[in-house]
């Protein structure tokens, strides 16, 4: 098989695979995650379902792609973000409010999304989570190289200490109720800029002690 036969096959496989993601969350968000069986999916998607779990091996796997396909975003624009100017501080939240953005459009269905990107977190074979833990963690040495962030706290330590801020704070909002007048919903994107601020801060006062 040549390299062209091999691009072109796995093109292929690609268009299949988006083309299953986008009918399952097309009928996911008309019937809603739980009533959508994947018989209507593969139907919709005029696949077998053969060809659905050869590419998402469970209904909920279709959920990761979202998550994957962030990842993917994340880290297409992680040069620029790297390059730019702006402080260590304003990294961080642009990349953490860039991944919170992708659940504004449909809570309910990023209830479900957020349930998965848990139970991926633990899985052993789990590789969106390790690349996303990997941008934060560029961001994080490049703010301790240029003497904005502490540099006696592992990076690592950091990050997961900024990550598990933004892992509560999207939990919270998605469980919180939503308001009938939609000023009184809690801002995602607002409520994580200032947790993320307390953390940077610290919740000393100066000279005090906690």
């Amino acid at each position: 098989m040549t390299l062209t036969e091999l691009t072109r096959r796995e093109r292929k496989k690609e268009e299949t695979r988006r083309r299953i993601f986008e009918v399952a969350i097309a009928l996911f968000r008309e019937r809603g995650f739980e009533a959508t069986t994947v018989d209507e999916i593969t139907e919709r998607a005029d696949v077998g379902r053969g060809t659905f779990f050869n590419y998402f091996p469970r209904k909920e796997a279709v959920l990761a792609y979202l998550s994957e396909e962030r990842v993917a975003l994340a880290e297409e624009n992680a040069a620029a973000l790297l390059d730019s100017q702006a402080p260590a501080r304003e990294k961080l939240h642009d990349i953490y409010a860039f991944a919170a953005s992708a659940y504004l459009s449909d809570r309910e269905l990023s209830r479900f999304v957020f349930e998965e990107w848990m139970r991926q977190a633990f899985a052993p074979t789990e590789e969106a989570g390790s690349r996303w833990q990997a941008l934060v963690l560029r961001i994080v040495e490049q703010g301790q190289t240029a003497g904005a962030l502490r540099t006696d706290v592992p990076a690592i330590m950091l990050e997961s200490l900024l990550s598990s801020v933004y892992m509560t704070t999207l939990y919270y909002w998605l469980c919180s109720p939503v308001q009938a007048v939609p000023a009184h919903d809690f801002p995602l994107l607002e409520g994580l800029r200032q947790r993320i601020d307390l953390v940077m801060d610290g919740v000393a006062t100066k000279g005090g002690r906690a």
